[in-house]
């Protein structure tokens, strides 16, 4: 017995959905006055099916911008390599020697907090 439970999935992905829109755009031109297309109301392929080498445009030139911005992500992560290490180990000096009056850390731009930081909770599992 043959699956009658068919479906036509459109995509999520933006390439894949400008892809199908530009090969649908594409065959609705060959059909002409013939296409079942003209028949819907609410939209027209005249209108959205030129937007679609604009939109596969810009989508390339975001994936570009992306891997450009994964890039930079990368080399400020290897410039500042060595920062959070040596930002706590100036912080535990400056604690040292100003253990009485601790808010002279924040001349050197530290947040001092005065109340004690709040411990995690832990939590039952009941079983």
């Amino acid at each position: 017995m043959a699956n009658n439970k068919m479906r036509v999935p459109i995509p999520k992905n933006a390439e894949e959905l400008i892809k199908l829109g530009s090969s649908i755009f594409n065959k609705h031109l060959v059909e002409k006055a013939l296409s079942p297309l003209n028949s819907m109301a609410d939209y027209k392929w005249e209108t959205e099916g030129p937007k679609l080498p604009k939109a596969l445009a810009k989508h390339l030139e975001a994936e570009e911008l992306r891997k450009k911005m994964e890039a930079a992500y990368k080399e400020r992560d290897l410039i500042l390599a060595n920062t959070a290490g040596i930002i706590r180990a100036s912080r535990d000096i400056l604690v040292g020697v100003n253990r009485q009056n601790m808010k002279r850390l924040g001349d050197w731009g530290f947040t001092v907090e005065s109340t004690v930081a709040a411990t995690k909770k832990k939590t039952e599992t009941v079983k």
